[in-house]
């Protein structure tokens, strides 16, 4: 496998009509380490500064929790990492493939396995390989799907953005989820970013092989070979949100800024 090494830079600002005295927030927002990436430093802070802690969640994805009481009109909150990322090289298998791993086989709040079956069943006819499965599986959500933003949000599920004929790379990603636990792929949501130009935020897919957790990124149709950077994984977009937070004010908040960055170093 190849390896590259990236820093990695998530900056979000929020600013709020009147002023706030505390505000309480849990982030995803530094690398997965894990799998085929290694986390090499991270630092997460805010300004103002503020009370901070980091766990592991379920999946495995870094959680930092801070707090800020310090009176304020305005929040930034920073990460700035850097991550050596593998890329994972493809190896076919004749279907079916028995991979077990229940967690991501079974419905989420996001994705009804049991909506997408009579599509799976139909798609395990014509598919004599993995690979075939895969790639016919993003041939039927693109055919099915116009990417529009706006048109759905991040409590759309998959059965109502297949049904709407729109979405984002949320719904993408979770209606090819659908589809693969359907045919009986282990397959699993990913949150992070993507180092094109210009860089962003991004959802994908991670399916189960024989051989480990493949990347496919049905938005843009791409497979496999992805050296893509990964923040947090798990069953639907609900699991990996880079940030959840509240506030205490008199007045409403919003984002205000959201920079990233992506940078392939030595």
């Amino acid at each position: 496998m190849d390896s590259l090494k990236f820093r990695v830079v998530y900056e979000a600002k929020y600013e709020y009509e009147d002023v706030v005295t505390s505000n309480d927030n849990t982030l995803k927002i530094v690398p997965y380490d894990g799998d085929n990436q290694e986390v090499i430093k991270e630092i997460v802070d805010t300004e103002p500064k503020g009370y901070k802690t980091s766990y592991k969640d379920m999946f495995g994805n870094t959680v930092y929790r801070l707090k800020v009481i310090e009176p304020h009109y305005s929040l930034l909150i920073r990460s700035n990492s850097s991550v050596n990322v593998k890329v994972k090289e493809f190896e076919d298998y004749i279907l079916p493939c028995h991979v077990k791993d229940g967690v991501f086989l079974n419905s989420s709040r996001l994705i009804d396995v049991e909506y997408f079956r009579p599509i799976a069943k139909e798609l395990l006819k014509s598919s004599k390989t993995l690979d075939d499965l895969v790639k016919n599986t993003v041939e039927i959500v693109r055919g099915r799907l116009k990417y529009k933003e706006g048109s759905t949000n991040v409590d759309t599920t998959a059965r109502e953005s297949f049904e709407l004929g729109m979405g984002v790379c949320q719904d993408f990603a979770q209606i090819t989820i659908g589809i693969l636990r359907a045919s009986g792929i282990p397959s699993r949501y990913v949150m992070g970013l993507v180092n094109d130009n210009p860089v962003s935020t991004h959802a994908w897919v991670e399916f189960k092989s024989p051989s480990g957790w493949i990347p496919v990124d049905p938005t843009r149709k791409r497979f496999y070979s992805l050296a893509y950077v990964k923040f947090a994984i798990g069953r639907d977009y609900y699991d990996t949100s880079p940030v959840l937070g509240t506030f205490v004010s008199r007045g409403r908040g919003w984002l205000k800024k959201l920079t990233v960055m992506v940078r392939k170093i030595d």
